[in-house]
């Protein structure tokens, strides 16, 4: 080989222009542990110091602190990127994303209905994130790379369209595990918006895509954004993408199964990485895994 393979990560960071290649499973490891990242400690992402998922390159950080969750911006390998983090309350989560929560109309998108508890917590968080991304030299007209994991990944999506309309350029988004976020008219103009740059990564039976269900309200129903890119077992059995909401060649081929806890280590491990608190270091036992281990 002319290249060396601790050369092709850089060669690939130089490569990644406003209109991506492509899905890239290299490139979705590489948002897996920055998403996974988020779920470390303020004090550890502030120093760039939270174990392996914070790898090398990453300079400039900046922590958000949203109502339930906290965000970072960073300079990544030169790339303005921006990492949501997801909920450490599995349970929390499936509740509010199955009964509680209702829809609301939402400015940015038009005619567009998404869910008032993702909505909330973006709007907790996005003038800090817009003020933190100016900061480090990433305002307005800068290319932006997004991820996020779970509920930060719906916050990822909603982010992207703000930003978008905002005078950023998204060039790249990798979500993981991520819930409905919004109606048909969401879901369409993500997609649209994003076309060749968005990927939703779903893994196995993670219950949290098929979530909140398709038909929870009679006048309007909740759609996932596209294209998906599902992994049936290990990264290296390989994926499959499908492009509608529904189709049983990806994740919903387990829609109708009853997502119990035994699925939900499936939905904390994505590319072979720690998407949760799992992998952060000095992470204490006696918090937010107590729920999980309850479950599992």
């Amino acid at each position: 080989k002319w290249l060396s393979d601790r050369a092709l990560p850089r060669i690939m960071f130089l490569t990644v222009g406003l209109v991506a290649a492509g899905y890239s499973p290299d490139r979705a490891t590489y948002f897996a542990k920055l998403s996974g990242a988020a779920y470390c400690s303020v004090q550890s992402l502030t120093d760039w110091d939270c174990g392996d998922k914070c790898f090398g390159g990453v300079s400039k950080v900046q922590v958000c602190k949203g109502k339930d969750t906290h965000a970072y911006v960073a300079k990544s390998n030169g790339q303005c990127t921006a990492s949501f983090e997801g909920t450490s309350n599995i349970p929390s989560t499936i509740t509010d994303t199955e009964f509680w929560k209702n829809g609301t109309l939402w400015g940015h998108c038009d005619g567009c209905t998404v869910h008032s508890g993702f909505l909330s917590e973006w709007d907790s968080l996005s003038q800090c994130i817009m003020h933190s991304l100016t900061s480090i030299g990433c305002g307005r007209g800068a290319e932006l790379h997004t991820t996020g994991h779970s509920l930060g990944a719906a916050v990822a999506g909603l982010a992207n369209m703000e930003l978008t309309r905002g005078g950023w350029t998204v060039a790249e988004s990798y979500t993981f595990g991520m819930p409905r976020t919004g109606d048909q008219a969401f879901a369409t103009q993500l997609t649209e918006m994003l076309e060749g740059r968005f990927w939703r990564v779903t893994h196995a039976k993670d219950p949290i895509p098929h979530l909140p269900p398709e038909h929870l309200v009679l006048n309007w129903h909740y759609v996932h954004a596209e294209p998906e890119v599902f992994y049936k077992g290990d990264v290296a059995d390989g994926y499959v993408e499908c492009t509608e909401d529904g189709d049983e060649k990806c994740s919903s081929q387990y829609r109708n199964l009853p997502w119990v806890a035994l699925h939900l280590p499936q939905h904390l491990d994505y590319m072979g990485v720690d998407t949760s608190f799992f992998g952060c270091k000095n992470w204490l036992p006696g918090g937010p895994v107590d729920l999980v281990d309850a479950l599992i």
